[in-house]
């Protein structure tokens, strides 16, 4: 249960701690006074996303902690999954600024937003606008029919989603063999296509650079061929021969220039080899227009094959290996391609049955949620509405799309008036009708629900009166098994409350800040009669008793 909410800084609070009862508590006040702002800090809380708009004018940061008792084994479970400890107490707090940086703690111990998320799941249930938003979508009527049914499906639930990921591991499979005949012929021409262009081409390794430098050669012949004519002329003189004859000659006479000339006779030797080799090399260069453009027309072609299957010849000559690996595969792949198309339709078959299972127990589920969805319609001042699940048909095997939620959709169908036929609740419908229809959901679905709290965001909209009074005793039944909070403006609903927090806004300076206080039930009696709509009276004070003192009744009777 939560024990105490504080927050400080949020929107118009500037700093207030709450503390809430085990059983039914309230939010009341008038309009504008901030019990919205309290239900919005505690999902701020447990994750919900943050908005600079609400720090409170003047401050640069917002801060909120809840305190949580008697958690439940999923709670804890999940704890431990996170490496957190908890001794039966949950403090869980976070911060957010204007700079949009923000804190998240479980226990002392930093958390992310996701986490945060999972736990509050698992904490509290807020029933809202939106949770009537997602009612009026068909889309969700399944999710919810499967949240009620969820410990009767969940190995069929497995099962089939090990065979969806069986069949689309054997669909793999067949498409590397190229699928079905006309799949297997078209890839067949690709991969025959691919071949014939690599294969034809006659790459050899390294032949890209060895063309680049062939190019560059010939598109600069000129240059080469005149500077190697210099470097040859400039090899060729006689002072180099000239001048070893002479250092030989002086060595005959001096034994110490012996070594210089047998160096320098090695020099003259390479000088010999250079120009000779020069020679060679310039007598045979030659330059064809021609012959350059069929070199830069193989370097492209090489560059276009690359760009297709590979950024070096190498890659490019793997890919045609492969290729033709693949290709001798579906060549020969009848009888495996056979054996796969077999695997298919047996798990095909595996998931039909399945799909069939969990349609039979939705529908026996269904059957129990419009028994007691309707029995919940009728306490609440609609005797005569019906209420169904309908199912489309179910599809051959053939026509079947399997998905993770099976073949099955569903719409909720309603009819609130005898003698009227039913139709889509989401057309048909009405504003007080929703409110009590979702509170009669939740109360079906409350055995499955997580969450031990449970929070209405002005529930009883739309109703009133007795029909008022009828919600305010289910929401009172509901608080035996569960924590509620609900923000009401009904004196009916407000007296059958085991807690009255009345939520008002005062004026200090330029700041106007929201303020939280409890109510006794003699502060509660003066409060339901301006909800009455009529100034405080004996007669309006001696109503307002009536009701408090019926509603204690009921709650006594509950009890026992």
């Amino acid at each position: 249960m939560l024990e105490t909410l504080n927050i400080k800084n949020f929107a118009i609070i500037e700093n207030t701690s709450l503390s809430f009862n085990l059983g039914f508590n309230v939010l009341i006040g008038q309009t504008g006074a901030g019990k919205s702002i309290v239900i919005n800090a505690l999902k701020f809380v447990l994750g919900d996303k943050p908005n600079k708009d609400n720090i409170r004018t003047g401050e640069n940061e917002m801060l909120v902690k809840a305190v949580f008792s008697n958690i439940s084994k999923k709670v804890n479970d999940c704890l431990n999954d996170f490496d957190i400890t908890c001794d039966d107490v949950l403090i869980i707090s976070r911060s957010f600024n204007l700079e949009g940086k923000s804190s998240c703690k479980i226990n002392g111990e930093p958390v992310t937003v996701s986490m945060l998320k999972q736990i509050g799941s698992l904490l509290v249930d807020v029933c809202g606008q939106y949770d009537s938003t997602l009612l009026l979508n068909s889309n969700n009527h399944l999710t919810l029919l499967d949240s009620y049914a969820q410990k009767d499906l969940i190995d069929d639930k497995n099962e089939l989603g090990n065979l969806l990921s069986k069949k689309k591991e054997i669909e793999k499979q067949i498409l590397s063999l190229g699928g079905d005949d006309k799949d297997r012929e078209r890839t067949l021409d690709l991969l025959n296509y691919q071949i014939k262009e690599i294969q034809d081409a006659n790459l050899k390794q390294g032949e890209d650079e060895q063309l680049e430098n062939d190019i560059q050669v010939m598109s600069n012949y000129e240059k080469i061929s005149n500077s190697l004519e210099v470097a040859y002329q400039g090899l060729s003189n006689d002072n180099l021969y000239q001048a070893l004859s002479s250092l030989e000659l002086a060595s005959n006479y001096d034994s110490k220039l012996t070594e210089y000339a047998e160096r320098l006779k090695s020099v003259f030797i390479e000088f010999e080899d250079i120009s000779s080799s020069i020679k060679d090399y310039m007598s045979n260069m030659s330059f064809s227009e021609n012959e350059l453009d069929n070199l830069t027309l193989r370097l492209e072609n090489i560059k276009s094959l690359k760009k297709k299957y590979g950024s070096s010849i190498d890659d490019v000559l793997k890919y045609l290996e492969e290729c033709k690996t693949k290709y001798d595969n579906i060549q020969n792949s009848e009888e495996l391609l056979q054996k796969l198309q077999d695997e298919k339709s047996n798990v095909t078959k595996k998931l039909y049955d399945v799909c069939v299972r969990i349609h039979n127990t939705r529908t026996k589920v269904a059957k129990e949620i419009e028994s007691k969805v309707e029995k919940e319609l009728s306490t609440l001042g609609m005797k005569n509405t019906r209420f169904t699940i309908k199912f489309n048909d179910l599809p051959n095997i053939n026509d079947a799309v399997f998905t993770q939620s099976g073949f099955d959709t569903v719409e909720f169908m309603f009819s609130a008036n005898a003698g009227e036929q039913q139709r889509s609740l989401v057309k048909t419908i009405s504003g007080g009708e929703l409110s009590r229809f979702m509170l009669a959901v939740k109360n079906v679905f409350a055995s499955c629900d997580d969450a031990n709290l449970l929070i209405f965001d002005e529930i009883d909209s739309g109703v009133s009166g007795e029909v008022g009074y009828l919600v305010g005793q289910k929401l009172s039944m509901l608080s035996r098994t569960h924590q509620i909070i609900c923000i009401t403006h009904l004196p009916q609903v407000t007296a059958l409350a085991d807690k009255y927090i009345y939520i008002s806004k005062q004026v200090e300076g330029e700041h106007t800040k929201s303020v939280a206080s409890y109510l006794t039930t003699d502060q509660l009696a003066s409060y339901l009669v301006t909800l009455f709509g009529s100034k405080e009276s004996t007669a309006g004070l001696e109503h307002a008793k009536e009701l408090i003192e019926s509603a204690q009744k009921f709650k006594t009777n509950l009890n026992k």
